[in-house]
């Protein structure tokens, strides 16, 4: 198979053209630049698919000419395929008047397109139909890179068939023209026009973290071939160097005087080399033997310590994690320091970022756990404001805004149009992104007051130990490329006005943070983790950035296991997963037998939840006190089969599907909680080697509820 991709002067975007070629070499497609001049030539023929990449589309057509748009038609025409990218995508619609010269290859025709220029950057898409090639893998919400593409509609042009609607856009993209023009138009389609297969993309996916194999999708899509009839080539990707996961002091204290060690055994077992551990948690009360603190969370004992110590036996990393902006202990002893609502008045759990006081005693207790445990790390969380509706407090945020002659009545009137008597969700922040002074002076304000306060800790941190590592945990929106008006609630700007947090920022002043990228939580796919950590690694450097990846219900093993390898492709240094006790673990080894085609492999299984992680699950009070494991999913990838068990426990029950590709263990339980089980299985073929070799689903109580699985492998 051999792919063409049109590079024309100034009318093709040399970036895209050069990252598309990449991309389909990385997966072992023959991918080579072509010319209008080539084209014209009649080389066009010697190739299976045309792609068409961003640029100008009015000059494309010119740069093919009469001759060259008449052999492109021809070549789809007679079988050939064709991908367009934003301008390819421009050119394959059907145009009128001064773009008269486009293709009319699809029957579609781009929307306001006297607004082309309706912006940039990362917006979201909705998967259509998932079970079309192009889309293998692909489902949900898509986070995808814009850059002025077509609004694509369908035309009614009876010589064109319908197209397919792929993906349709979510994002309201109009900060250069009208609103409402883009939400439900055509993202992505598919179409044929004579014998050939065309494949238009209004977006990049070339530049878009993820998408990669989409893009090579729809260049097989395009050829009439497929991923077995033509096995793609892709290099091993590396296990990540850092593995953490966040940890409640209670799971420890709950699982008893041997908590820690427990907890440390299964994480030395299964690679985990940092423990986030909350030794500050949203209600105050710290979870170590602290004569500063104003409440203690287990009086008798000190959790700390006991992971401190258990960890180093086993070489695992220790960061003692502070929840900063959330305090309802100094709250209530501290009334006038609480965090101000715009209609409710002062929250009795959060506190003013701005108070001195609260500033000190948080510093304090940080210096007091540096002095007396020796831990590799301090990692800040909550250190934002909750809401762009809070932050009123009249000694603090207001009295700032009166010294700099902000005028705050507009500001709570933008607040108030936005969440209260229009309800429009957008007045406060589309002020901001247009340059309203007030808003800007007030954003400025709360986001300061994140800023300095993270500064000052770091002080503390580093005069003590410059080795010790100040981390944080971020909100996710924060590395989005888009402003409100491209992308809404899913833009930097959203999380710049609302909370105060700016990764350019952060790049000051952490050495790694973890933006929480709970896909779920957010209504994403897992997809969308590559993409914003792929932006802040832009931002603060590959080193710097450790994904935050949601473990806990409703997420099932397979969106876990499809966040991890999108990172690892992506070649990142580590993941945290949030949170400990709320997944189970599997590790997986093969190994030949005597240079046959069989395999042996081993998988050693671990049930490590505790009744914490169903908190936010419908279950009866009955069965959180259950979490033994009483059903196991053991599913081979790629062309591994079974042939035969070697070896289980008499305990459990197993089998193996028809088509040898299941192993099903079942048992009441088969792995009690903190139990552990092995099994052997004799396996012929070969895996992929983007992912697992196999996938492990735990199913917990007799109702089967399925927990995710962490498999290393």
């Amino acid at each position: 198979m051999k792919i063409a991709v049109l590079k024309a002067g100034e009318a093709t975007d040399l970036k895209s053209v050069d990252k598309v070629v990449h991309i389909l070499k990385e997966y072992g497609i023959k991918a080579d630049k072509i010319s209008p001049e080539d084209i014209a030539k009649g080389k066009l023929s010697k190739f299976d698919v045309l792609v068409i990449p961003g640029g100008r589309a009015l000059k494309q057509a010119e740069a093919l000419g009469d001759e060259g748009r008449k052999i492109v038609k021809e070549f789809v025409e007679k079988g050939g395929g064709y991908i367009g990218i934003c301008a390819g995508a421009y050119l394959a619609s059907k145009g009128e008047g001064k773009f008269a010269s486009y293709l009319g290859i699809v029957n579609t025709q781009a929307a306001d397109i006297e607004h082309w220029d309706r912006g940039c950057g990362d917006v979201q898409v909705k998967v259509k139909d998932p079970n079309h090639p192009v889309l293998k893998a692909y489902y949900g919400v898509l986070t995808v890179y814009y850059e002025n593409g077509p609004i694509l509609r369908r035309s009614n042009d009876l010589n064109l068939v319908p197209y397919t609607e792929l993906a349709t856009y979510i994002s309201d993209i109009h900060e250069n023209g009208p609103e409402k023009i883009t939400p439900n138009a055509s993202a992505l389609t598919a179409s044929e026009y004579g014998n050939g297969r065309v494949v238009l993309f209004s977006f990049h996916p070339e530049f878009t973290a993820g998408l990669e194999e989409m893009l090579v999708q729809a260049a097989l899509w395009c050829a009439k071939t497929s991923p077995e009839e033509y096995p793609l080539k892709l290099k091993k990707t590396h296990d990540v160097k850092i593995k953490g996961a966040w940890l409640w002091g209670k799971t420890v204290y709950n699982l008893g005087v041997d908590g820690a060690k427990i907890i440390t055994d299964q994480m030395k077992e299964y690679g985990f080399t940092d423990i986030f551990l909350l030794v500050k948690g949203t209600a105050g009360r710290v979870d170590y033997n602290s004569k500063i603190a104003l409440g203690l969370a287990h009086p008798d004992r000190d959790i700390l310590k006991e992971v401190v110590e258990e960890a180093h036996k086993k070489g695992i990393r220790v960061h003692a994690w502070f929840v900063v902006g959330s305090d309802k202990q100094w709250a209530t002893l501290h009334p006038e320091d609480r965090m101000v609502h715009i209609k409710r008045g002062p929250d009795d759990t959060a506190v003013a970022l701005l108070s001195l006081n609260y500033r000190e005693y948080v510093k304090n207790i940080v210096k007091e756990v540096l002095g007396n445990y020796k831990i590799e790390g301090i990692h800040v969380d909550y250190i934002r404001y909750l809401h762009v509706e809070f932050g009123f407090n009249e000694d603090y945020e207001i009295a700032e805004a009166k010294k700099m002659g902000l005028n705050i009545d507009k500001v709570k009137y933008l607040i108030d149009r936005t969440y209260y008597t229009e309800k429009d969700g957008k007045s406060i922040f589309e002020a901001y992104d247009k340059g309203d002074k007030d808003v800007i002076g007030w954003v400025g304000i709360r986001r300061n007051a994140v800023k300095s306060f993270a500064e000052e800790i770091k002080n503390v941190v580093k005069s003590y130990n410059p080795k010790v590592k100040y981390s944080a945990a971020l909100k996710p929106e924060g590395a989005y490329t888009s402003n409100f008006l491209i992308a809404q609630n899913d833009s930097k700007t959203f999380v710049i006005v609302h909370c105060g947090q700016d990764y350019k920022d952060a790049f000051l002043i952490y050495d790694f943070v973890t933006p929480m990228l709970y896909w779920a939580y957010y209504g994403k796919s897992p997809q969308w983790t590559v993409v914003l950590y792929n932006n802040a690694k832009n931002i603060l450097g590959k080193e710097r950035v450790y994904p935050g990846l949601q473990a806990y219900s409703p997420v099932k093993t397979s969106d876990l296991s499809d966040a991890i390898n999108y990172i690892k492709r992506d070649e990142g240094e580590g993941i945290v997963f949030f949170k400990y006790d709320t997944f189970a673990l599997s590790k997986i080894d093969i190994k030949k037998i005597n240079n046959k085609e069989e395999k042996i492999i081993n998988i050693i299984l671990t049930n490590s939840l505790s009744r914490d992680n169903f908190s936010d699950v419908n279950v009866t009070e009955e069965e959180i006190e259950n979490v033994d494991i009483t059903k196991v999913e053991i599913e081979m990838k790629g062309n591994y089969t079974i042939k035969n068990i070697l070896e289980s426990t008499p305990e459990v029950t197993i089998q193996v599907s028809e088509n040898n590709k299941l192993i099903t263990i079942t048992g009441n339980p088969c792995i009690p909680q903190n139990g552990t089980l092995k099994i052997s299985a004799v396996i012929e073929g070969e895996g992929d080697k983007n992912c697992e070799p196999a996938q492990v689903r735990f199913y917990v109580t007799d109702k089967y509820y399925e927990v995710r699985v962490y498999n290393q492998y």
